[in-house]
């Protein structure tokens, strides 16, 4: 016990991380209490090898960004949405030829699950009639599949009812 109190879960799990390993192992861990807790309570699991929770004490792999990387990322975003705002005109903006910008898009690509690169690399397939890739965890294609549905089934729909009806003025 001694060992597992001198290490500690990587800072790279977010709450939420943590709470989804807690929800899939079924561990009796409260998640409403705050990270530096589960954190705690879960280093308790961890000595426990039918839980298979070493993988906690290294950098999560499935975190792609770290804040800094991410802001550049949307930053990276954000011109390309200007440029493509700018009607692809080099002399007003930031970008020195088109390939760079196409470059940018085809790397930020990759981070497709952030929304304004989405807007930005769609705008620029759009606008160039091109297709980036984009790479988009099966998590948010589901959350944005289930908006998208949302969207199709609240369309208003013409309705014909039939009858007799008092019109007056």
């Amino acid at each position: 016990m001694a060992t597992l109190e001198l290490r500690s879960i990587h800072s790279t799990f977010t709450k939420k991380d943590l709470t989804k390993i807690i929800e899939k192992h079924n561990l009796n861990i409260n998640p409403n209490l705050n990270r530096n807790n589960i954190c705690k309570e879960l280093l308790k699991y961890c000595e426990a090898p039918e839980y298979n929770l070493e993988y906690l004490f290294e950098e999560n792999q499935f975190k792609k960004l770290s804040i800094k990387e991410k802001d550049n990322v949307i930053l990276i975003a954000k011109k390309i949405k200007s440029f493509v705002k700018c009607g692809l005109d080099i002399n007003k903006n930031l970008y020195s030829d088109l390939d760079n910008a196409i470059s940018d898009a085809i790397y930020i690509g990759q981070y497709a699950d952030i929304s304004s690169v989405r807007k930005a690399v769609n705008s620029l397939n759009k606008a160039l009639n091109i297709e980036i890739p984009m790479i988009i965890s099966d998590n948010v294609k589901k959350i944005l599949e289930e908006k998208e549905q949302i969207k199709k089934d609240s369309v208003p729909r013409l309705q014909v009812k039939q009858g007799k009806f008092w019109v007056e003025f």
